[in-house]
């Protein structure tokens, strides 16, 4: 019988059963155990020789040398280290092969765990390679680019040889209609999936990384277009994926017809918030590291994507906000064109027989020496004339370039004024209010106030 036919009736649980059984028999040989145990042997002397080596050579140097300065070293070379183990492997694949031959034993699976040999060390080569010409940076695509990578190829390796692989690939797992789901092309949509979304992810920190130091653009400007092409590369992987699964072209006119159903009835504020999150992205309105202020909180743009978008607020929380928000209500930027400058308004009102002349000059002469006031435009006092408490109203108008400073730049001033104000004798004004009562039942008790 062919062993890629489905027997009708016979199910997953069935099919798996058997395939175990069939390889619980092929473990059970004598020779097959003896060639597993040699390679279990070689993997585990490879791993553990060379840092036993390691630690002897180390405790073999003396330990009264003068201290001197290591050698420098070419960065390739402190990852040499990483090649030890596979060539290792590979040298005790060779003399175990040599040795099984003399006796006379197969050797089959050890001739076949050479390649997997052979894939470790291109694989530690090739991060060595990369950790020396890139540094600490490859560290993000070592733990999700390649080492899934490494490890697909040796599960297709190790599965392609199999018996019954194929069989167990054709297993329907779900029957819809005409729509029939198997193992095969479940294992490779999501595999097709990842890759598209990890290349996309990899190609949106490409792009972030070349535009920037080819061309003369503003940084919001290139995330925003590698941001797109990103989702762009997403979407084509995730038909993609659909495709892979079995569904044809009526099956995906269904699914975009129940989606759009969907989006109709339910999805109106997520559709709300992607479109808005196109057109911060496209009009530049909001960029990262713009500083706002929304909701009387300053806070830090930190990331724009399609739906949210990321800010941090001085309390070092962040702040997660759907897009639809920058585009319907007023959003305060304090950074817009590149522009760190603010004016800061510091309100003060002095007693009324205070000098204004005199409350002018201490007043711009303390904020001068404040470090985060700029001295172009200088301090300024402006008086807004007679309070109605009988006082000297003014507006400290000051200038900085560090706008999410402001509320920590305006507790400062107001501390340095009041001690500097104090010192000179002149007195904040503060109202007062006299109550009258008078012991006479024609005359109500009156109020009278008094600066």
């Amino acid at each position: 019988m062919d062993e890629n036919i489905i027997v009708p009736g016979e199910s997953l649980a069935d099919i798996i059963t058997n395939q175990l059984n069939m390889m619980l028999a092929f473990l059970d040989r004598p020779v097959v155990q003896q060639q597993i145990l040699a390679i279990a042997g070689i993997i585990l002397i490879a791993l553990l020789l060379p840092e036993v080596v390691r630690r002897w050579w180390q405790q073999r140097q003396p330990d009264d040398l003068p201290e001197m300065d290591p050698p420098p070293r070419r960065p390739w070379a402190a990852r040499l280290h990483g090649l030890y183990a596979p060539l290792t492997g590979l040298v005790l694949a060779n003399v175990v092969i040599w040795l099984f031959e003399r006796q006379g034993h197969p050797n089959g699976l050890v001739e076949s765990s050479r390649t997997f040999f052979w894939l470790w060390l291109g694989y530690r080569a090739l991060l060595m390679v990369l950790y020396a010409r890139l540094g600490e940076s490859v560290k993000p695509y070592h733990r999700f680019v390649f080492v899934p990578i490494f490890v697909l190829v040796l599960l297709w390796l190790f599965l392609g040889r199999q018996v019954g692989t194929a069989l167990v690939a054709n297993v329907p797992i779900l029957t819809l209609g005409s729509f029939i789901l198997t193992l095969g092309n479940l294992i490779n949509a999501t595999v097709l999936l990842y890759i598209f979304l990890i290349g996309a992810w990899v190609v949106e920190r490409v792009l972030n990384r070349a535009l920037q130091s080819r061309f003369d653009a503003e940084p919001g400007k290139i995330r925003s277009l590698a941001t797109l092409v990103r989702y762009t590369i997403s979407a084509v992987g995730i038909v993609i994926a659909l495709a892979a699964l079995g569904l044809d072209a009526t099956s995906l006119g269904l699914v975009a017809g129940g989606l759009s159903v969907g989006i109709g009835i339910g999805l109106q504020d997520i559709v709300g918030n992607f479109v808005s999150g196109l057109t911060l992205l496209f009009e530049q309105s909001l960029r990262p590291g713009d500083v706002i202020e929304l909701n009387g909180r300053i806070s830090e743009v930190e990331r724009v994507s399609l739906r949210t978008t990321t800010v941090t607020t001085l309390d070092n929380i962040k702040m997660i906000i759907p897009n639809s928000t920058f585009t319907t209500e007023p959003v305060t930027t304090l950074t817009k064109d590149n522009n760190n400058l603010i004016r800061v308004l510091l309100p003060l009102r002095v007693a009324y027989d205070s000098d204004p002349a005199q409350v002018k000059q201490i007043v711009e002469q303390t904020a001068s020496r404040h470090p985060q006031v700029l001295r172009n435009p200088a301090p300024l006092l402006l008086s807004r004339g007679l309070g109605v408490d009988s006082s000297l109203d003014f507006d400290l108008s000051v200038w900085t370039n560090r706008p999410k400073l402001r509320g920590l730049l305006k507790s400062e001033l107001y501390y340095l004024l009041f001690k500097a104000l104090a010192e000179q004798g002149i007195k904040i004004h503060v109202p007062k209010r006299e109550l009258s009562i008078i012991q006479s039942q024609a005359n109500p008790p009156t109020e009278t106030q008094t600066g």
